[in-house]
Formats: C-alpha cells, sequence, structure tokens
C-alpha cells in the first residue's frame, strides 16, 4: 500500500501540482482582465473548488499522458532536419569545449567533468539538445560500459533491481517531470499573455506577466537539465549491480572477463530485438548447467510420494 501511494505522490506531485499552478495564474491574473472570464467565474456559485480541482485534473492528466511526445519535443527528436542539424552542431562544439576545458585544475575540472558526464561518451549518440543528451547520457551507459541495451532490457532490469534503485529511479523521475510541465505549462502563459496584452493595446501588465513566465519556462529547463543529474545516478547503480542479477535471471553465467561479458550482452540484446536462431546458439556459450538432481533427493521424492 505504501509504495501505491508513493507512485501517486509522485504523479500528483509531478503533473498535478504544475497544473494547479498554472489554473490558478489564469484563474487570479488573466480572468480579472476579461469580463467573459471574469462573468464565468462569478456565476459558479459556490463551486469555484470544484470546477478549480476538475480543470486541474484534466491537464494533469492530458500531460501525463502525452510526456512522451513533450520529452521528445524537449530532447530535438521531432525538431525539423535543419533543425536538427543546427542543433547537432551547436551540442558537439559545446561537448568539445567541455572536453577542452578538462586540462583545468582543482574544482574547475570538477565543473567540466561535471558538465562533460551530461553528455554521451558515445559521440554519434549526440542529439540536437542539453536537456536531450543529459538524458541520452544515462541511457547509453550500460551501452558504453557493458555493451549492455538498458533500453532494450529496461522493465527486465527493473524486474531484479532492490527497491530503493526503483524508489529513487521513480522519485528522480518525477522530479523531471516537474519542471517538464511547468516549462511548457509557463511558456504557454507566458506566450498568451504577450498576444493578449498586445491585443489590449500593450497593456502593461499582461505583458510583464508574460515576460515573467517566459523568465520562468527558461529557468525551469535549466532545473529539469540538472534535474537530470539525479535520475541518472540510480539508473547507473542499477546497471552496475543489477546485471549480475539479471544474467542469473535470465539463466546465464556472468564470464570472469569484461571483454567476454560485453560479448554476452551483445548477444542478449540482438536477440531480444531479432531472436535469429544463431544468435541464440551463441548465447548457449554463457548458459548455466542445468540442474543435476542427486539419487537421494529423488529417492526421498519417490518415498514422499509413496506415503501420499
Amino acid at each position: 500500500m505504501s509504495e501505491i501511494l508513493k507512485s501517486l505522490w509522485s504523479k500528483l506531485y509531478a503533473w498535478a501540482l504544475p497544473s494547479a499552478l498554472a489554473i490558478g495564474a489564469i484563474w487570479f491574473f488573466l480572468a480579472p482582465e476579461f469580463g467573459g472570464m471574469q462573468d464565468f467565474i462569478d456565476n459558479l456559485q459556490d463551486k469555484e473548488s470544484l470546477v478549480f480541482f476538475a480543470l486541474t485534473g484534466v491537464l494533469a492528466i492530458s500531460l501525463s499522458s502525452l510526456s512522451t511526445l513533450l520529452y521528445r519535443l524537449l530532447e530535438g527528436y521531432l525538431w525539423p532536419r535543419w533543425l536538427q542539424e543546427w542543433g547537432l552542431k551547436r551540442q558537439r562544439a559545446k561537448k568539445e569545449a567541455f572536453r577542452s576545458a578538462l586540462g583545468g585544475m582543482g574544482w574547475r575540472r570538477g565543473i567540466a567533468l561535471e558538465n562533460l558526464a551530461r553528455f554521451p561518451k558515445d559521440d554519434s549518440q549526440i542529439v540536437p539538445t542539453r536537456f536531450g543528451n543529459a538524458i541520452r547520457s544515462f541511457e547509453t551507459y550500460g551501452k558504453t560500459r557493458f555493451n549492455l541495451d538498458s533500453q532494450t532490457l529496461w522493465h527486465e532490469l527493473l524486474a531484479v533491481a532492490p527497491k530503493y534503485i526503483q524508489s529513487e529511479i521513480e522519485s528522480a523521475r518525477s522530479s523531471v517531470d516537474f519542471f517538464v510541465a511547468l516549462l511548457y505549462l509557463s511558456f504557454i502563459f507566458g506566450v498568451g499573455s504577450l498576444v493578449l496584452g498586445a491585443i489590449e493595446h500593450f497593456k502593461v501588465k499582461l505583458i510583464l506577466l508574460g515576460t515573467l513566465a517566459l523568465l520562468l519556462a527558461t529557468l525551469c529547463h535549466w532545473l529539469a537539465i540538472r534535474a537530470v543529474d539525479a535520475w541518472s545516478y540510480p539508473v547507473h547503480a542499477l546497471v552496475n549491480l543489477g546485471r549480475a542479477k539479471l544474467a542469473d535471471g535470465l539463466g546465464l553465467d556472468l564470464p570472469a572477463s569484461l571483454e567476454e561479458e560485453k560479448t554476452m550482452w551483445g548477444l542478449v540484446t540482438k536477440y531480444a530485438y531479432y531472436a535469429d536462431q544463431h544468435l541464440g546458439n551463441a548465447l548457449d556459450t554463457y548458459r548455466k548447467a542445468p540442474a543435476v538432481e542427486s539419487p537421494q533427493g529423488s529417492q526421498d521424492l519417490q518415498n514422499s510420494e509413496n506415503s501420499e
């Protein structure tokens, strides 16, 4: 029950709280500027709370349902090709700048390492945005270290991971969801306020509200990238600690050498994707030997059955 409540709270914190803030901002700041909206609120007849929570719920559920789309847009996967190429060029240049800064000493080198860690180790995996690269960095962690594609084997890894790591991943993901939701809602509120302010003959209050909202959206983007750091750490632990249990759960023996282990995980990933027979045959090398039942154990089982 506690796990269910914790998961529910994560969802409420991630999507419902930003939705409530957005609805509240519209309710208290924009509605009084427009007679039609204010008349609607005045005619609710003590049902304001019910309507407010209903609107918040609808918005939160909609954002949660569209989360994959929202993330992909921030990561740059849904951008037009020309914009992707522009973004890729900028991100590659930034990674190279951080790599060059590793020649520094002390805390400057530490900051450079921290910034560089927000990029995938493999340059071919770089995506058009800083947010996308921060996520891609931990998505490719297992592949670049152990040749284990954690994205393909994600649910298998979670199934054998300790509850602590599972909870940490869910909690960290909720923090990123929160800033992503607040980013989009602030941006929409800001653009809407600026447009309405222009329509209302550049009303100062609306222009100021829109500017502040866009600044908040920029801050949320910066915070979302930093929040991905906390998401990446338990994912690293999931790969580092979970791969031995995963091998055991799949009926495989973890090889003694790292190179052999990389070969094994490469075969597991490819077999999961393609299910080619020759890949399965190659995996037989790493399969555990079937347990051999001792004669005494067989005799005990037979005596038990006879006694029944």
